[in-house]
């Protein structure tokens, strides 16, 4: 085939597309393909694991360093006789080709560069929350930025139909955000108590980590339980997205990384840690967030460690009316029988439930004597959907 002659790209172009039409009439390419493996396509690089990029790195310095087309790096030398003046008149004579010719290559060389650096940033970064609604916008987005490029660079229409895209997109993200005017450590101390009510509460569970140091607290807060695994010398770190949290729980001397939780495990070195906890956390997790909790932990626990995760009990009335939306960046309950499915299908070792914070013994339907059985079983019917445990914690070993 002659590269010059589009008339035969063009039919072999309408040969393809001839052939993808039969094929979708006979029934080879079910409805929605396209858009089936693109969605596909997006979640697993949304979700990759992280990989070392440091030789892709170093290649992309060599293509700077090898990026400049010039006419200066065309070699003239020969080993024919007067050949090195006859490159030279060639070279004069064909000047004005010789430059148009490099300058596409440099712009060609430019934009594939730009490509691989985008590529590369966003594989650094692959524990990014994704929310599907701004995947397909950008899409949107990136296909309008394609025909802008390839339409005339005066188009005043489509610059304006771009930068009304971006502050669409700039709105949405910014309606997502919650900026109180409150600190974390005012509403913790308000509604989950001081710290010494903290370090009563969970006393026990801190004895459960003797065996497993070190251990990564996801969500410490103020680092209360850090305190209480340190009392028992154990090992442990914390991680907190609360700056001014993190701040405190560092003028106590602990060891406390600001930062997404879920994001700073995935960093972490494969089988170095000994016990992870989250307790209050995954009910502020999306959807796919505890998914990927579940997976990524069981990457960072050596063998035997052990992960716990302490959540509101959504079986328990008493926590919705109680304590559930005091908290307004609450997203979903996560159920325990869920919870436990997840572990499970992800091949965790010994995973179960243990039943925490009863509700008051005054706020309980209490069985008077004399009553009937069938009215006493009534009230313990009751007392069993409206009073049970206000949180559960699930205990799962690697």
């Amino acid at each position: 085939m002659n590269p010059s002659d589009h008339s035969e790209v063009d039919q072999l172009i309408d040969e393809l597309r001839a052939r993808v039409v039969e094929r979708r009439k006979a029934g080879f390419y079910p409805e929605g393909l396209e858009e089936e493996l693109g969605e596909h396509f997006r979640h697993i690089v949304a979700h990759r694991r992280a990989s070392n990029l440091d030789p892709v790195r170093e290649s992309l310095e060599l293509l700077d360093r090898r990026g400049a087309f010039g006419r200066s790096r065309i070699a003239l030398t020969t080993s024919i006789p007067g050949g090195q003046f006859a490159h030279r008149a060639i070279g004069k004579a064909v000047s004005r080709q010789t430059t148009g010719i490099l300058q596409q290559l440099q712009e060609f060389g430019d934009a594939t560069r730009q490509v691989f650096v985008k590529l590369v940033d966003a594989l650094e970064d692959p524990y990014g929350h994704v929310h599907i609604d701004m995947v397909g916008q950008l899409d949107a987005l990136w296909e309008r930025v394609a025909a802008w490029e390839r339409g005339p660079v005066e188009s005043a229409a489509a610059l304006a139909d771009l930068r009304r895209r971006v502050e669409e997109l700039e709105a949405r993200e910014q309606a997502r955000r919650f900026t109180p005017s409150y600190t974390a450590d005012a509403f913790e101390t308000a509604f989950r108590g001081s710290a010494e009510d903290l370090k009563d509460r969970y006393q026990e569970v801190a004895a459960a980590f003797v065996e497993h140091s070190p251990v990564l607290d996801i969500g410490c807060g103020r680092g209360e339980f850090i305190e209480l695994l340190k009392a028992l010398d154990v090992k442990a770190s914390g991680v907190e997205i609360d700056p001014l949290l993190v701040s405190e729980g560092k003028a106590a001397g602990l060891d406390i990384a600001e930062g997404d939780g879920i994001r700073h495990l995935a960093g972490l070195k494969d089988r170095s840690l000994g016990g992870i906890v989250l307790l209050q956390v995954v009910e502020h997790l999306t959807t796919q967030g505890v998914i990927d909790l579940v997976a990524i932990a069981k990457h960072k626990l050596r063998k035997g460690g052990m992960i716990l995760v302490e959540t509101v009990n959504p079986q328990s009335l008493y926590t919705f009316a109680h304590s559930f939306y005091l908290d307004p960046t609450h997203g979903n309950p996560v159920h325990p029988a869920y919870l436990t499915f997840l572990f499970e299908q992800a091949r965790w070792r010994e995973v179960e439930i243990m039943w925490r914070s009863p509700p008051p013994s005054d706020d309980v339907l209490e069985v008077e004597e004399g009553i009937s059985e069938t009215a006493a079983a009534n009230i313990k019917r009751l007392n069993q959907l409206l009073f049970a445990p206000q949180d559960y914690a699930l205990v799962a070993y690697r």
